[in-house]
């Protein structure tokens, strides 16, 4: 087992964000570069939360993939995607921790950009600032599901318009933001990774995005971010259109006095839906207006229920998995403890990371509060930093046994190696 110092975060360890809209790959990408089966194992993802973490290791830099929910989902409200992003940006960058960059990932099949990319894409030169575009990086996927030359051609020119027209990736190619192909394999997401993290960790000073200077260094409130007016401006948007359609309503219904009774309840119950709908776009707006400090409440409220639920489902688990836990491991990696690792990495170790976020320890910083790690940050338990328990461990079922089992969960799952240079974290 790796000694205890090395579980710490070290000045050379380095978070990647991954963004994209549904369907752009971004599971596949993460699997493949991590050798994790994204997903599996993965069950506490809370409603509160939309931010899953990954790990691998590259000659010794550790590498922390962080995988965010795309706007325009319908699961969740840009405005928490947001605030999920904001606040863990805002989170590495008080204690010190190396963001590597940001990846977009953005299917070279579609034919078009669409509304939702497109202000993502204002988004993300908003999160980044002018002064670190650099930080981010385009990457285009599915060119391993072309199937002739002519489909090659296609993707070549949609590439190139991606690139060279400003409105979707130009200015920020201009101003130092790379752009890369991934061709579906592990070498090919390596090998963009190590481009982008040897872009913005050339310097010895950490890269500072615009979101992480407003909400931390200025003390902004988050509609005061360059980022918030970006989603504050979607949303006005959708505000008018609302307003329209409702007046558009009310003039159909006054100008046809005729109506009959089932007419003039499908027009009331389409309008209800619009004041519905109006009204929640005016939270939404309000809940843009909140500040650094009820922000990072906010969100340690979340992670606090989160934890509490991992301690309870984790001392359950290691309950069951007492003689497994147990036994020791057999000197060769027989079938057998091949899938007993599986299981314990996939079914014990994604809880562990939650556990983990309780003591983490960086280098040369202070205490990392719980939600650096954010809930749903399936961080494996010797993945982000040394775990140090606290002075009094939990009590009731589990108690000092929990503490126990994770260390037995830690011997028995070494780093598990990938390929020359990266290694899952286990």
């Amino acid at each position: 087992m790796p000694n205890r110092a090395s579980h710490r975060m070290g000045p050379t360890d380095v978070v990647v964000l991954v963004m994209g809209m549904t369907g752009s790959g971004k599971s596949q990408f993460i699997s493949k570069l991590t050798g994790e089966e994204v997903g599996v194992g993965h069950n506490l993802q809370s409603d509160t939360v939309s931010l899953d973490l990954y790990s691998c290791v590259e000659n010794g830099r550790r590498i922390f993939v962080a995988d965010t929910s795309g706007f325009g989902d319908t699961r969740r409200p840009d405005v928490e995607i947001l605030k999920d992003i904001a606040f863990f940006l805002g989170q590495i960058h008080r204690h010190n921790v190396r963001l590597g960059g940001i990846l977009y990932l953005h299917p070279i099949t579609d034919n078009r950009v669409s509304g939702s990319a497109l202000r993502t894409f204002n988004l993300l030169r908003a999160f980044c600032g002018p002064q670190a575009l650099k930080c981010a990086a385009l990457v285009t996927t599915k060119w391993d599901s072309l199937r002739s030359a002519k489909d090659d051609l296609a993707a070549s020119d949609r590439e190139s318009e991606l690139k060279y027209t400003s409105n979707f990736w130009g200015l920020m190619r201009q101003q130092g933001s790379q752009v890369h192909r991934w061709f579906g394999s592990q070498s090919s997401a390596q090998a963009i990774v190590r481009g982008l993290i040897q872009s913005t960790c050339q310097s010895t000073s950490l890269p500072v995005l615009q979101i992480q200077r407003e909400l931390v260094d200025e003390e902004r409130h988050l509609d005061e971010t360059l980022a918030g007016r970006e989603v504050l401006k979607w949303y006005g948007v959708a505000y008018q259109k609302l307003k329209q359609e409702i007046q558009s309503l009310k003039s159909d219904v006054l100008a046809a006095p005729d109506l009959t009774l089932d007419e003039l309840s499908a027009s009331e119950r389409e309008l209800n839906h619009l004041m519905d709908e109006l009204g929640r776009t005016e939270r939404v707006q309000q809940d843009l207006r909140v500040s650094p400090n009820d922000l990072f409440d906010e969100k340690q409220e979340q992670y606090k229920d989160m934890y509490h639920g991992t301690i309870r489902d984790l001392t359950d688990r290691l309950s069951r998995c007492e003689e497994t836990l147990n036994a020791p491991p057999p000197h060769t990696a027989t079938g057998r403890w091949t899938r007993t690792k599986l299981f314990l990495r996939q079914n014990i170790l994604p809880l562990l990371g939650i556990l983990a976020g309780v003591g983490v320890i960086a280098a040369g910083a202070a205490v990392i509060s719980p939600p650096l790690v954010t809930a749903g940050a399936q961080l494996c338990a010797l993945c982000f930093a040394g775990v140090e328990w606290p002075a009094h461990p939990p009590t009731g079922a589990g108690g000092t046994e929990l503490a126990g089992g994770i260390e037995d969960v830690m011997r028995a799952c070494p780093p598990t190696l990938i390929s020359p240079g990266f290694q899952i974290c286990a």
